[in-house]
């Protein structure tokens, strides 16, 4: 038992989660994850209360939050302030889980807290609440030759990798040559192989060019009225500037249109006259409704739509976002408790979209993803096993202003690329907007606020990244360990119940 527990459980916690959350933001400490969960081993040596479980949860879940995620508070206040609560549920639900299927199978500890780890990972990918954005390979994102392992095991391999070397540091004491020896193996044979496939990966360059469009409009400015033909003139500004080059599709960001621009004639058919002008195509976000007829909550139905207008005057059908933030953008539970509709906590409630969409420009197919969407690699996966070219992520991030939440969303662009081997063109209203090829470099990126375009050539992977074909599934061995295992735990439980050892 390790001396002063009753202090440590506050301590060792509130480590972890600084560390955590610290290797999270733009500051360049990603390698703090390789020793974030060395505290978190350290007290789970020790015998707990379920109340003590409780605490530990709390503390780590809220430091995490505090240091990582405070600038969701820019976004919704009430939401944010929810999340302690939200993650002191998960949390308890992780460690409690993890802490009675160790009691039962010491010897399976650490594979049990990595298999629960893992899975808790994954699940947050589903349900009204899903929020993926504890993925531990996101600290990685600085280190281009470690990500690139992306595209065999996608974020799983990330966390199993991290969760080893936490592990094998924390046990360092009891085999230290063993544990070195490993450590080194493991860290090598991972870098190798990102260097090696950063030299060897065979990319084709194409003709084709694609321009980014940033005006940067601030959010308090971007849905007022007397704005709005300023904002129409400043898209048709920085558009025009390109005419001249050579790019065959200009992308606007998220509602970058901040008007219903498909039951709109005057700016529906703005649009296709600056598109037919140009001759270029322009693929842009909007609002949009429709209207059912019906006299309740759903008399009009909204959404977070993107679409192509092409340079022959031709609209594609629009494109709705399929995942919304919960709170931000949709109040979770709408359809199983109306009563919400009442609720006002800022979000917009929009409706869900239900399928992806395909768009060709000359020869090339694409795929959108509108703004948190980019933190779902399964939709990745999806566009690329439709073949397309390239992937389009357009968001609005003025929401964050200059917070960790720009950086932190940004980011995921890297892993998505390397996971599916796709370029990415990433359109942010006010940054940072980036180009990112299929290896994760980012071929032109832009600052924060500033009014801009950035364009690229489109280079193409002929291949199929071993993620998209067959590892995507990977997560759900996991999973299925943790149920195994969990069984196991509970048989071997109400056996010593049952032996009087309880």
């Amino acid at each position: 038992m390790i001396t002063g527990k009753k202090y440590r459980i506050y301590l060792y916690p509130a480590l972890a989660g600084i560390l955590l959350g610290l290797s999270r933001l733009p500051i360049h400490l990603g390698f703090l994850v390789f020793f974030a969960f060395i505290p978190l081993f350290n007290i789970f040596e020790n015998n707990l209360k379920k109340k003590e479980i409780l605490i530990i949860s709390a503390v780590f879940g809220s430091l995490y939050n505090l240091v990582c995620l405070h600038w969701i508070s820019l976004v919704t206040l009430p939401g944010y302030l929810g999340m302690f609560l939200l993650f002191t549920i998960y949390f308890y639900i992780v460690f409690q889980i993890f802490y009675f299927t160790k009691q039962q199978i010491p010897k399976l500890s650490s594979a049990v807290f990595i298999f629960i780890w893992i899975s808790f990972e994954y699940l947050q990918n589903f349900g009204e609440f899903r929020f993926p954005w504890f993925n531990l390979g996101y600290s990685l994102a600085d280190y281009l030759p470690l990500i690139q392992v992306a595209e065999i095991g996608g974020l799983t391999l990330f966390s199993l990798l991290i969760l080893l070397v936490n592990l094998l540091l924390f046990s360092a004491h009891k085999n230290f040559k063993r544990n070195l020896i490993i450590l080194a193996v493991i860290i090598l044979s991972w870098a190798a192989f990102g260097i090696i496939r950063l030299k060897t990966i065979a990319l084709t360059k194409t003709d084709f060019r694609a321009l980014i469009v940033q005006v940067s409009i601030p959010q308090d400015k971007k849905w007022e009225a007397t704005f709005r033909d300023s904002t129409f003139s400043l898209y048709n500004e920085y558009s025009r500037k390109t005419a001249k080059d050579k790019v065959d599709l200009i992308i606007w960001p998220e509602s970058s249109t901040p008007v219903y621009l498909l039951n709109n004639p005057k700016y529906r058919n703005w649009m296709l006259d600056l598109a037919e002008d140009l001759n270029i195509d322009i693929f842009t976000g909007f609002p949009h409704y429709k209207y059912t007829g019906e006299k309740d909550y759903n008399e009009y139905l909204f959404y977070n739509a993107a679409t192509l207008f092409s340079k022959d005057r031709k609209i594609s059908a629009p494109y709705y976002k399929n995942i919304l933030v919960p709170f931000g953008e949709r109040m979770p539970f709408l359809s199983i408790f109306p009563f919400l509709w009442n609720l006002h906590l800022g979000q917009a409630n929009w409706e869900y979209g239900e399928q992806l969409k395909f768009y060709r420009v000359s020869c090339y197919k694409f795929s959108p993803l509108i703004c948190f969407e980019i933190a779902f690699p399964l939709l990745t996966k999806e566009m690329a096993n439709n073949n397309v070219d390239f992937i389009v992520n357009i968001t609005n991030d003025a929401w964050f202003l200059r917070s960790a939440g720009t950086y932190q969303h940004a980011v995921m662009t890297k892993f998505r690329a390397i996971e599916t081997r796709k370029q990415i063109f990433r359109a942010a209203n006010t940054g940072y907007s980036m180009i990112v090829s299929p290896t994760g470099e980012i071929l032109k990126k832009t600052q924060l606020y500033e009014k801009t375009t950035i364009d690229h050539s489109l280079y193409i992977y002929e291949g199929i990244s071993f993620f998209t074909k067959y590892f995507f599934w990977l997560p759900l061995v996991f999973v299925l360990g943790v149920v195994i295992m969990l069984i196991y735990a509970s048989v071997q439980f109400f056996k010593s119940i049952k032996n009087g050892k309880k």
